[in-house]
């Protein structure tokens, strides 16, 4: 996805900081594995690390001034912002265009762009710092304050390589990484992020001012059911169009034969055959040794259905087979936290998910995409359809979560008694949740069911618009055209007796692409992202905890209830039977990961 590392300093003189300019660079060699680019001025540097994805031009632009653009992504729009601009080169780089236009309307042109976007704008004639997100949030920028200026950068860990920069965890930073509210945020004390749609300008001083350039607005939808789904067709092509690139050799797709990446893959295909392309390339997971086992989030094996898809729509199709035992192992469970900087939340998904898609760009993908979003636009998930955590007046998944046994999210069971207090979870769940909603704005004469809905969908479309940390860790820029904004906007408009069409979730959706996709692939009900059920798994889990007990100095200690860890240990047929079990192992380990490898310093009082 490639990534970008910057350091302003109001008092030193940068120009003499380039070994540790590059140092930092250097940190981002996941996200841009093919080439790196440093530049310095005596009060602003920034590195760049590149994923080739083919496209030509400098990755920094030098405009008089001075200005300095570095752009990190790849945005959509440049063709027609170049065309409003008085003069610009044909076959300027993106940062070439962005800085004419940044000179010639400042930053209003940012909303006439579209796609996966980090914008970095140094203005040496006035010493401003200007770093821009796209609307869906596709490129993350995270940025904290030093001494005599400030660091900015695309990943956490690049910032803690800042010898200014420590590695302390609050109490806050503490709720993020543990906690099932919210995505994980900055995490470390005095890390701030710039947020999706946001242009976030710091002043000669280093003061930040924030401007919101796009968010969710409430309107009355007035399509029937056939316009409703003849515009989500349309605004699905409209966005196939700009996620497939023109050269699509690296182009590969996510395919699990559920009705989301079935939706996108179908469309890309057919988007491919429209060009004289093809085929597209597919992929999915599956797990050798070990049977499947319906459970809430799964009630069917996503394998057979993906193979189906793909001969279907004329696809070269790709399972990637997983043994139990490789998800457990030490370089993928390293791995995984270098990708993701946190604990993940549930750690066999992730972790299977770490190991698909290296093996996709092992396959020489640059570009993948994915059906990410159709589960937020469409109400797709469990918690949007089922009416007792529509209405459980917090978050729904928290709420699934307490259904089950876990009254303070999933993995959290195994804390003791001194930190659950600490961080208090039940009050840090109504505040956030409060905070979450607060901006809803409901339509005159909504009942409180569609009142319920707007609430949920706004949720899950503001705060899980994107989660690429795994695929830019495995040098993949991953595009999901259901997360269009436009097509974002119209669902959320979408009253819920439209939503439930058909009786099936996301019934709309399954209505825009029927003519593309065979019948069973329509009908088909959603279900989760593979794991194995092999018991050589919790099996794992259970020796990797008994470590974590017999290891006096491991820090997750201080944290875990003992005495319950131990019982736990001690208990293979709970760990064997019970996924919630098994969650609250997961998380102690992967914490205890976390705090080793990062170093953190926890400040909870």
């Amino acid at each position: 996805m490639s990534g970008v590392v910057g350091w302003i300093d109001y008092s030193r003189n940068l120009s003499l900081e380039r070994p540790l300019m590059s140092a930092l660079t250097g940190t981002l060699a996941q996200r841009g594995p093919d080439g790196e680019t440093v530049w310095s001025s005596p009060h602003a540097a920034i590195g760049y690390r590149e994923l080739d994805l083919g496209l030509t031009g400098a990755p920094f632009a030098l405009e008089p001034g001075p200005v300095t653009v570095c752009v990190a992504g790849s945005p959509f729009g440049l063709g027609e912002l170049r065309g409003r601009l008085p003069s610009a080169p044909t076959g300027a780089s993106a940062s070439e265009v962005i800085a004419r236009a940044y000179l010639e309307w400042g930053t209003d042109f940012v909303p006439w762009l579209d796609g996966p976007f980090a914008i970095v704008i140094w203005d040496g004639r006035r010493r401003e710092l200007v770093l821009a997100r796209d609307r869906i949030g596709g490129q993350p920028l995270f940025y904290t304050a030093t001494p005599t200026g400030l660091l900015f950068a695309s990943r956490r860990e690049t910032l803690l390589a800042h010898p200014e920069v420590a590695p302390v965890v609050d109490v806050g930073g503490l709720r993020q990484v543990i906690s099932h509210a919210l995505p994980t945020g900055p995490v470390f004390a005095g890390f701030e992020s710039v947020g999706p749609a946001e242009i976030v300008t710091f002043d000669g001083e280093g003061r930040a001012s924030r401007n919101r350039y796009w968010s969710l607005t409430t309107r009355e939808h007035t399509d029937d059911l056939d316009a409703t789904v003849a515009r989500i067709r349309e605004l699905l092509e409209e966005s196939i169009r700009l996620n497939v690139p023109d050269d699509p050799a690296r182009l590969v797709a996510m395919l699990s034969g559920g009705i989301d990446s079935s939706s996108v893959a179908a469309l890309a295909a057919a988007e491919l055959r429209r060009r004289g392309l093809g085929p597209l390339r597919t992929f999915t997971i599956d797990y050798l040794d070990s049977e499947f086992q319906a459970d809430v989030m799964r009630r069917t094996k996503d394998a057979p259905y993906a193979s189906k898809a793909a001969d279907h729509i004329g696809a070269a199709h790709t399972t990637v087979s997983l043994r139990p035992s490789d998800i457990l192992h030490p370089l993928v469970q390293k791995g995984l936290l270098g990708a993701t900087e946190s604990p993940a939340r549930i750690y066999d998904m992730d972790a299977g998910q770490h190991i698909f898609l290296r093996h996709a760009a092992a396959q020489d993908g640059r570009i993948i995409l994915t059906g990410f979003g159709g589960d937020n636009a469409f109400l797709g998930s469990n918690w949007a359809i089922d009416r007792g955590l529509v209405e459980s007046g917090t978050f729904p998944w928290l709420a699934l979560a307490q259904r089950h046994g876990a009254a303070n999210g999933f993995g959290t069971g195994l804390l003791n008694k001194e930190t659950l207090d600490v961080l208090d979870f039940p009050v840090y769940y109504r505040d956030t949740y409060a905070t979450a909603i607060a901006d809803v704005v409901h339509l005159p004469g909504e009942d409180q069911w569609q009142r319920q809905l707007r609430r949920v969908s706004h949720l899950v479309m503001t705060l899980f618009r994107t989660d690429y940390a795994m695929f830019t860790a495995a040098g993949l820029q991953a595009r999901s055209p259901i997360n269009s904004h436009l097509l974002l906007e119209y669902a959320y408009n979408i009253p819920a007796d439209l939503q439930a069409h058909g009786g099936i979730e996301k019934g709309l959706l399954r209505a825009a692409v029927k003519d593309l996709l065979p019948e069973e692939i329509v009908q088909r009900r959603r279900s989760a992202t593979p794991v194995s059920n092999h018991p050589d798994y919790p099996r794992q889990l259970q020796s990797e905890l008994k470590e974590i007990l017999a290891d006096g100095h491991a820090p997750v200690r201080a944290l875990m209830d003992l005495e319950l860890a131990a019982a736990r240990a001690g208990d293979p047929a709970t760990l064997a039977e019970n996924r919630l079990a098994r969650a609250d192992v997961e998380l102690m380990i992967q914490l205890n990961n976390w705090l080793t490898a990062y170093r953190v310093r926890l400040a909870l009082r």
